[in-house]
């Protein structure tokens, strides 16, 4: 039996289509604001019937040095079909390319969920195939798409006219290591937990109950509290994660929105020495950036030399430190930050 095409995010559920999924696509397929921009999808109720039948029979076939797929977006907390999106041939590009192409429910827009789908749907890919690059093209006045592939790191080439002859700005991303990292629920921290431990403290053992149940209740409060996990996974598995925490700022008042913080970062043993945690940290503050944040700070042991040393490699300058914040004679925390923008 084969195994199930899709991905969850922090919002949104990316999934196969069904037949069930029918009136719900074609639902959406009546919206002026999916049709204006791309009038192929303004189709009968029969055509989006075949159209589903033949994008089903797909998931079968799935090969992963011929990319060809498109699953349905459905809304986490509402279970409901919110859009698609999916990386496959366009007819108007060289045989060999391979664009992701997207839509969001009016309903649905101006939270985030494009975005959030995109990055999903590349970082699924790029983990699921031998692709090296995927391209995009947008009409010049859709400045909303535009700003989505931004966001998910396509750069724009150059306008281009196509056989419809319209003009598309093209725009390429590369297969690079920031595509191996992904959102990390919390039922999915299991492989990362023997590097979260270390991270914490050097004499944390997992082998000890008391021990593991603290970390665990750790990351379960970092959770609660709107913590986001990135974890980079290679064939040999969990490889590095880092974790960080960005609280939107309630509506006229930017400054509780200003600051992100990493709580943890960590590389397993094997995988030290390559960069990889510098490759984790800037993925954080891509993210960071993207949500507006003004700057990024840590905090660490005051003596932790290495540390405030590979944080000083990538712009972080220390900038208090708080004493005896772990008791009487011992070392205190040193704070660092990094201005975003």
């Amino acid at each position: 039996m084969r195994q199930q095409l899709g991905f969850a995010t922090e919002s949104l559920r990316l999934r196969e289509f069904t037949r069930a999924d029918i009136p719900a696509l074609y639902s959406l397929t009546r919206q002026t604001e999916i049709t204006d921009i791309l009038p192929d999808w303004n189709m009968s109720e029969e055509e989006i019937r075949g159209f589903l039948d033949f994008v089903i029979s797909s998931y079968d076939t799935y090969n992963p040095d011929n990319v060809r797929v498109l699953l349905a977006i459905e809304h986490r907390q509402d279970r409901k079909l919110i859009g698609w999106c999916g990386v496959f041939p366009n007819d108007m590009l060289p045989q060999a390319e391979r664009e992701v192409a997207y839509a969001i429910s009016k309903d649905y827009r101006s939270k985030g969920y494009t975005t959030e789908a995109v990055q999903g749907m590349i970082s699924y890919v790029f983990h699921h195939s031998t692709l090296p690059e995927i391209v995009a093209i947008v009409k010049p006045f859709n400045a909303a798409s535009r700003k989505v592939l931004e966001k998910s790191g396509f750069e724009h080439q150059k306008l281009i006219r196509l056989s419809d002859n319209s003009d598309y700005n093209y725009f390429i991303l590369q297969r690079g290591d920031t595509h191996m990292i992904r959102d990390i629920r919390e039922e999915d921290i299991e492989p990362y937990l023997d590097i979260l431990a270390e991270v914490e403290h050097v004499n944390l053992n997992r082998s000890n109950p008391e021990h593991e149940q603290w970390l665990r209740r750790r990351i379960s409060t970092h959770f609660r509290r709107g913590a986001k996990f990135y974890g980079y996974q290679d064939e040999e598995g969990a490889a590095g994660i880092v974790v960080m925490l960005h609280e939107e700022a309630p509506a006229g008042i930017d400054a509780l929105g200003a600051r992100a913080e990493v709580l943890d970062i960590g590389v397993s043993k094997q995988h030290r020495r390559k960069g990889m945690g510098s490759i984790l940290l800037k993925h954080a503050e891509a993210v960071a950036r993207s949500r507006g944040a003004y700057c990024m700070f840590m905090m660490t042991y005051a003596e932790d030399y290495d540390v405030i040393a590979f944080y000083g490699k990538n712009g972080f300058i220390p900038v208090a430190t708080i004493p005896d914040v772990f008791g009487p004679d011992l070392e205190g925390t040193a704070v660092l930050r990094k201005v975003l923008r």
